[in-house]
This record gives C-alpha cells, structure tokens and sequence, in this order.
C-alpha cells in the first residue's frame, strides 16, 4: 500500500499543481485589491479546498466510473429542486441557501456532465454512430436546459465547451460550424429584418449549389432542408428574444450594438462595461501598480470581485500583465490538454479534454464580457472571481483528472 501511495505521488504532474496553486494566490491577491474582506474569506476557501483534493485522492479512478450515472442523476435532482426549494439571486434561482452558506447546483453539474460524457463515450463510439450521438446529445441538452429556466443563460452556454471535446471524438466539424452559424444568424436577426437575412440566405444558396461542380439530388434536399431551417431560425430569432428573455439580459444583448459611453445606457445598462474598459484602459503599458488601481479603488465596477475580476488585473498590472496573464493561462489548458492527449484510457482522455475546454470556454467569455466582446452572461474566470462554489467545483474538475493522470496508465484500478 504504501508503495503504491509512492508511485502515485510521483506520477503526480507537478506542473499543473505548481501552477494552480499560482493562479488560486494571485487569484486572492488580486481580489485583496478589490476587498480585503472578501479575499479573506476567499483565502478560507481556498484552504477548505485542499480537503476535497485528499478526498480525490482516497478514491481510485475506477471509482469515479462507478458513480457517475448515479452522480449524474443526483444533479438533475438538484436542478430541478432549485425551481421550488432555491433562492432567486440577481434574477435568477440558481441557488440553495443553508443558512450563511449558498451552493449552485449549475457547478456540480459540470463535473457530473464531464464524468456522463467520459462514461459514455468510452463504451460508445460516435463516429457513424448516430445512437451514440444521441445519447450523448441527450446528456448535455438536459442539464443545459434545467440550468437556462432558471434562467441563467450563461452558465447553459458553457456547455457547449463539450462540442469541442466531441470533436476530439471524431464529431464532424460541421456540427460546430452549423452551430456558429446559427450565433451569427440570431445576431444578425436582432439587428436586419428577418426577411432581407432570409432573401440573403436564398441567393447564397442557389449561388452555392450552381456553382458546385457535381450535384445531385440529395444535395438539393439537404440545402432546402438547410435553407429551410436557417431561414425559420432566423424568423423566430426576435420573437424569442422579445418573449423568452428577461429584461435584463435583452439590455445586456443590446448593449454590444450600442455605445456605453451614451447617456442612455452610461448609468444602468452600460455602467459595468463602461468603467471595466476604463480600468482596463487606464492600466495602459505597464499598469498603475498593485492596490494603486484608482477606478478598483473607487469601487466603479459593482461586481468587480466575481465577473469583473479581469479588469483589476488589466488596471494594476497594464497591458503587460494582462497578456502574462493569458498566456500563463493558455499555458495551464494547453498542459491539460497535453495530459489528455497521453492517457491510455479513453475514460481519462475524454474528461480531461472536457476540463481544459470548460476552462477555455470560461476564459473566452469572461474575457469578452469585460471587454465588450460579449454579453454579461455571469461567466467567472476560474481560480480568480471571488465565490466558494466556483472555486470549488473548478478544484474537483481539475484534481479527478490529475488523480486519473497520477494513476497507471495501463489500468483504472
């Protein structure tokens, strides 16, 4: 036993840890600007957090196969007990309450998706497997809608880091383009009548298939059906986004079409992104310096400490930091990654690529909210935003993989 505790401490990828445990304290240093209150606190977290790591580490890999469909389940549960036993925070009932302490189910169902999506793909192939394909679909659609009626859209929206994952997987990178595709089209449906994006949609594709050298007839069926389907998505696009979205996230929509600088928006709508770009502007080359940011002082940014965390970093540290800072980051996924790729087991190969494409995804879209990129969706940038239960489950994610990795490559026993 005590052999095989040692070889499994030198399997450890110390790489990774190092630079996790860089992240979590610069992370906590960062928000020691913002609020020395709340870093606290965070650093009390990040403390708790070390249990759950010796907690991963007294289960084997094996384990974790086990009790993942019923894991799995436990969520869905949860998610559907927040609609009558949560608390409604900020618009939306994401949240169970105990007392001082609060738990988002949305978090533990990262971790559950990730293990489901492992389980199941490494007893099912889905390439030319359209069964697979559905089982799969099924898994993260459910979660993802649970999690959207809350309604909290952004936390749905990272789900589709696992298209990438499925990708890796042997999925057509069609699906993902279709799926980009469909972005673009609600985006230019909010801003053109539905009717020109429609007509535009025809001549590309009577362009497109004449054009095309060898046609035949399923070509012709499939871009009618094509046609057919972009053309009603884009029809309905403003209707659901009028009935179906609340109001504050049609202003965080609208917003990216507008100037925040306007005085319609400069004091409600548009107030976080105005200051955050100005903190992040003002932070220039090199930056003002740690605690002599004036717009975090000034405590302009309301949520600053959670969503908004980057533009603390890109006012003290300058633009300098900030691209330190993403590469250091880019650095962290890109060595996930480089562990998935290695795995022997496809259980491993395919959580790991689940983790590292959450931590992208999260990345990508924080990164665009403060810059005006993207909507405020409430995306928190892993190891740094402020909140116990982020912290967390980002922990777990990231530790189950390092234990699987830290295990014989040859068996999950």
């Amino acid at each position: 036993m005590l052999k095989r505790n040692k070889i499994l401490f030198r399997n450890i990828d110390w790489g990774v840890v190092v630079i996790y445990m860089i992240m979590i304290f610069f992370g906590c240093m960062n928000l020691s600007s913002v609020s020395t209150e709340k870093a606290e606190k965070q650093l009390i977290w990040i403390l708790l957090s070390f249990i759950f790591i010796f907690v991963i580490f007294l289960f084997k890999p094996i384990h974790y196969k086990h009790i993942t469909p019923f894991l799995f389940l436990f969520t869905l549960f949860l998610l559907i007990g927040v609609f009558f036993f949560g608390k409604n925070i900020n618009g939306a009932k994401s949240w169970y309450v105990f007392g001082s302490i609060s738990f988002q189910p949305s978090e533990l169902a990262k971790i559950s998706t990730s293990l489901m999506i492992a389980h199941i793909m490494s007893q099912e192939d889905i390439k030319n497997n359209n069964k697979a394909l559905l089982h799969i679909s099924i898994i993260l659609v459910l979660p993802a809608f649970l999690i959207f009626l809350q309604p909290d859209p952004g936390s749905s929206i990272v789900f589709s880091s696992f298209l990438l994952t499925l990708y890796r997987e042997g999925l057509s990178i069609y699906f993902i383009l279709y799926s980009l595709f469909y972005v673009l089209l609600f985006v230019i449906s909010l801003n053109l009548s539905p009717w020109i994006v429609v007509s535009l949609l025809f001549i590309f594709f009577v362009l497109f298939y004449f054009l095309k050298k060898r046609t035949s007839f399923f070509d012709l069926f499939f871009y009618i059906f094509l046609f057919i389907s972009f053309s009603l998505f884009s029809i309905f696009s403003p209707f659901f986004f009028q009935k179906f979205l609340k109001q504050h996230h049609k202003d965080r929509i609208n917003i990216l079409f507008q100037n925040e600088f306007d005085r319609k928006y400069r004091d409600n709508v548009g107030y976080n992104l105005l200051y955050s770009k100005t903190a992040i502007g003002s932070g220039k080359f090199f930056g003002k310096g740690y605690k002599k940011g004036t717009v975090t002082k000034g405590k302009f940014v309301p949520e600053q400490h959670t969503d908004y965390i980057f533009c603390t970093i890109g006012e003290e540290w300058g633009f300098v930091g900030s691209i330190i800072f993403i590469l250091f980051y880019l650095l962290f996924i890109s060595r996930i990654y480089f562990l998935s790729e290695r795995q022997k087991d496809i259980f491993g190969r395919i959580f790991g690529y689940s983790v590292g494409n959450i931590l992208f995804i999260h990345l990508i879209i924080n990164l665009g909210m403060v810059m005006g990129l993207f909507p405020t969706i409430g995306i928190v940038l892993p190891f740094f935003s402020y909140g116990g239960s982020s912290l967390w489950s980002f922990t777990i994610l990231l530790f189950i993989f390092i234990r699987i990795d830290a295990s014989d490559q040859t068996s999950l026993i």
